[in-house]
């Protein structure tokens, strides 16, 4: 089976994650994409909003798409969460599949700053996931798929919602519903 990996806080998820996943799964041929929600990125300082909340957004982004699945074995897990660690967890889970992890060219480009990163590249397909437009990556430790992007960034949503400015039509509904009854991200 050809499994594609897709990592991140999604604080809060929004529409372009999903597009680049269904892209992904288009453009690799895959057979599923397991969303693996962070507990604490190694690379990030803000504190994410709680596991609790940032999972329902995430289920309630995914619900439509059969060939999604949520992996929460790195919010169950204490402290930062590296993708190291997590890749052998899942080697251990699909020993005979191929594991493709999906990055964005930011990712890719703080790469070699990531824990145990060569140790990574033995041990997963790596995807960067390039838009049109970024400056064209060119390595060949990483596959590339050029893909339009939606440019939407959880860090502008929650700093819109805290300071009152319209977020909406950047949001899956239910996701934008979940997030105002239970008042995240506000100031």
């Amino acid at each position: 089976m050809k499994i594609g990996l897709f990592g991140g806080t999604f604080d809060p998820v929004h529409p372009g994650h999903i597009h680049a996943v269904v892209e992904a799964y288009i453009a690799l041929d895959l057979d599923k994409v397991i969303c693996i929600p962070a507990r604490q990125s190694p690379l990030k300082t803000e504190v994410p909003t709680s596991d609790h909340h940032r999972l329902k957004m995430l289920e309630h982004a995914v619900r439509h798409y059969d060939f999604i699945e949520i992996d929460t074995w790195e919010m169950e897990q204490e402290g930062v969460s590296y993708t190291y660690d997590t890749a052998v967890h899942l080697k251990t889970q699909y020993p005979d599949d191929a594991l493709f992890f999906l990055i964005g060219t930011d990712q890719y480009r703080s790469f070699e700053k990531w824990h145990r990163y060569q140790e990574l590249l033995e041990m997963l397909n790596f995807v960067v996931m390039d838009r049109f437009s970024d400056a064209p990556v060119s390595d060949d430790r990483f596959m590339i798929i050029s893909q339009p992007v939606l440019e939407i960034s959880s860090t502008i949503i929650r700093e819109r919602i805290r300071e009152g400015i319209q977020v909406r039509h950047q949001l899956d509904p239910e996701v934008y519903q979940y997030i105002k009854e239970n008042h995240l991200y506000e100031a």
